[in-house]
């Protein structure tokens, strides 16, 4: 029985909380928000689409175009441009195009979570691949995180990573597929930092599951 439905960044954020941010994020994950501003969705967006073809610099130059388009009416979307402008510009000093490299075959599964316990983790990779080196099909993953107040450290990145190769052995792998564990990364934007999964990521599962327990006591006494 799945009690609720946690997405991967808060799940990272939960695990280095304290008690009362815990209790909130659990919250929150059973009274949902429905005024919740979806902060710069327009980058995120477009981050997206260029990781799915890095070779492709031009979606970055029209992302930039379309931001700079946007309202700022307000102090508030002033902020999220602002800030959306930033970001793109660190994607670019990334030079994805210089690590995704080969032609790679962008895979896009169904099933998107994990479960330990009873609560559902939402994994969802911002872009799964699959491609073919010295005959050797392997696939990996990148999810990335935009928040220029709260970045990600590098234990959380490191925990993204690993999760993200338990995801891919667990939900994606086909036969004769290796999960390669330096080409699972968590990609925190303004942290600037891409970091790849560990080989044994036993673990990261330990303390999830560790988690996932405590999350859900605290789901039993609200």
């Amino acid at each position: 029985m799945i009690f609720f439905t946690i997405s991967l960044n808060q799940l990272i954020e939960a695990k280095s909380g304290t008690d009362k941010k815990k209790r909130r994020i659990v919250q929150q994950q059973l009274v949902v928000n429905k005024f919740l501003t979806p902060w710069y969705q327009l980058a995120k967006n477009r981050i997206k689409k260029y990781l799915e073809n890095v070779s492709d610099a031009s979606i970055l130059t029209k992302a930039v175009e379309d931001i700079k388009k946007g309202r700022e009416d307000t102090p508030k979307y002033k902020n999220i441009k602002r800030v959306s402008l930033e970001a793109i510009s660190k994607v670019r000093e990334m030079k994805f195009e210089n690590i995704l490299v080969g032609n790679y075959e962008v895979i896009k599964p169904h099933d998107k979570t994990l479960e330990f316990q009873n609560i559902r983790i939402t994994v969802s990779p911002d872009v799964v691949f699959r491609y073919i080196e010295d005959g050797v099909r392997k696939v990996g993953a990148v999810k990335f995180h935009v928040s220029k107040t709260n970045p990600f450290d590098l234990q959380q990145c490191k925990a993204i990573g690993n999760l993200l190769k338990y995801y891919l052995l667990d939900k994606v792998v086909e036969k004769d597929d290796i999960v390669d564990e330096r080409l699972c990364w968590a990609y925190d934007v303004f942290g600037e930092r891409l970091v790849h999964a560990d080989k044994d990521v036993s673990m990261t599962k330990t303390e999830v599951i560790s988690l996932c327990n405590e999350l859900e006591g605290i789901y039993n006494s609200l």
